[in-house]
C-alpha cells in the first residue's frame, strides 16, 4: 500500500548527519511515509553499501522505508549541485505529500504528525478566504505565466489564491499550499530567521518577516528547504537548475508564490538546524570567492527571470548598486585585508558575466 508522505533530502554524504536525521525520522509518531536519501557524491559499490549499512544500523521502524539513490543504483549524476539533486528526489516522489529537508536537520518526535495537523488547521481556517466566482476566471495559461515568472500575483500583504476555475475550487476539499517551520539554531531557542514577506527590488534583497503572536502567517519566500505540501506543487514548479548554489531556495519559493500557491509559516512547527559554525560572511553567502561569484550572478538571474518591468526599473535605478555596495562594506569590515581583492572581484565578475550574457 502506498504511503501518504515522501521525505527526501540530499547529502554529500555526511554519515553523521544522515544517521541523526534518519534516527529522528525513525522515532516519529507518524509513520506513514517513505524516505529518499540522495547521495550527491560519486561512490563505488562498496562505499555505497557501507554507507547504507552504517546509516541504517540505529533504525527500528523505517529500515525498509529508506531508499538510497546514487550513481551506483540509478542514472543520478552526482555533483550537479543542489537544485538538480532536489528535482531528482521530487520526481521520484509518488505520494500525496512531500517533505524536503536538509541533512543537517533533526526533528522532534511529533514533527510529521504536527505538520499534517497544522496543515489541516490552516486549510480549514482559510476556506473563508476562497475568492468569489468573478475573481476566479483564471485560465491555465495564467498559471503557466506565473510559473514562467511573468506578471505578479496580489500585492504585498494580500492573499494569493490558487488560479483555477470556480467549479474546480468547489470540487477541492482542501486549499493547496506549502507549509514551512521555524528553524531553530541547533537545540536552542534561537530562531534563524529564514522567512521573507516580499522581495524589495529597490534594495535588491528579500524583506525579513518577524513573527508577533500569529499561529501562522503568509510569506512569499523561504530560505531553507524544510518544505511540506502536496507533491503535485513541487512537481509542477521544480527548482531551476541554473540556480546551482545560493538563491535556489529563494527563487523556488518565489515562483511557488507567483504560481498562486500560498506559503505559510507556523509558529508551532519547529525544526532543529544543526548547521556547522559559520563566520558572519559565510552567513551572508560571501565568505569565499565562489560564494561571492554565485550570489552576484544569481541575483542578476533572479531579477531577469522574475521581475516585472517596473520592478526591473526599481532594481536598475537603485538595487543594482545598493546590494554590491552593502556587501563590499561587509567584506572590508569583516574579511582579512588579503581577501578583499579576491572577494570584491568575485562580486563584480558575477554581476558583469550575467550582464554580458
Amino acid at each position: 500500500m502506498k504511503n501518504k508522505l515522501t521525505v527526501a533530502f540530499p547529502t554529500r554524504p555526511n554519515i553523521h548527519n544522515i544517521k541523526w536525521l534518519l534516527w529522528s525520522l525513525d522515532k516519529q509518531t507518524f509513520q506513514d511515509f517513505n524516505v529518499i536519501v540522495l547521495i550527491d557524491s560519486k561512490l563505488s559499490k562498496k562505499k555505497f553499501d557501507d554507507l547504507k549499512s552504517q546509516s541504517l544500523e540505529w533504525l527500528q521502524n523505517i529500515k525498509d522505508k529508506v531508499n538510497f539513490i546514487s550513481n551506483v543504483n540509478s542514472d543520478f549524476i552526482p555533483q550537479k549541485w543542489v537544485s538538480y539533486v532536489r528535482n531528482y528526489g521530487i520526481k521520484l516522489a509518488d505520494t500525496e505529500f512531500l517533505n524536503l529537508f536538509d541533512d543537517d536537520e533533526i526533528l522532534k518526535p511529533d514533527y510529521l504528525e504536527k505538520s499534517f495537523e497544522i496543515y489541516g488547521v490552516i486549510s480549514n481556517e482559510t476556506q473563508n478566504l476562497a475568492p468569489k466566482d468573478e475573481n476566479l476566471k483564471k485560465s491555465s495559461a495564467l498559471r503557466a505565466s506565473r510559473i514562467a515568472g511573468q506578471g505578479s500575483p496580489l500585492s504585498k500583504g494580500g492573499h494569493c489564491f490558487s488560479a483555477q476555475s470556480s467549479s474546480e475550487w468547489q470540487q477541492q476539499s482542501k486549499w493547496d499550499f506549502i507549509l514551512v517551520p521555524k528553524l531553530m539554531f541547533r537545540q536552542t531557542w534561537q530562531i534563524q530567521n529564514e522567512w521573507f514577506d516580499y522581495y524589495n527590488f529597490w534594495t535588491s534583497r528579500p524583506h525579513s518577516f518577524h513573527f508577533k503572536w500569529e499561529k501562522f502567517a503568509q510569506i512569499q519566500m523561504f530560505s531553507g528547504n524544510s518544505l511540506f505540501g502536496p507533491t503535485k506543487i513541487f512537481q509542477e514548479i521544480l527548482f531551476d537548475e541554473r540556480f546551482d548554489f545560493v538563491y535556489e531556495d529563494l527563487e523556488f519559493t518565489y515562483r511557488i508564490h507567483k504560481a498562486w500557491y500560498p506559503i505559510f509559516i507556523s509558529s508551532e512547527l519547529e525544526i532543529y538546524h544543526m548547521e556547522r559554525d559559520k563566520t558572519l560572511l559565510e552567513n551572508a553567502w560571501i565568505g569565499s570567492e565562489f560564494q561571492c561569484h554565485r550570489k552576484a550572478r544569481h541575483r542578476m538571474r533572479f531579477i531577469k527571470k522574475n521581475a516585472t518591468k517596473f520592478q526591473k526599473f526599481q532594481f536598475y535605478l537603485l538595487g543594482f548598486r545598493a546590494q554590491p555596495l552593502r556587501l563590499i562594506f561587509k567584506i572590508i569590515r569583516f574579511a582579512p585585508m588579503k581577501d578583499w581583492k579576491i572577494l570584491i572581484w568575485a562580486l563584480i565578475r558575477g554581476t558583469v558575466e550575467w550582464i554580458n550574457n
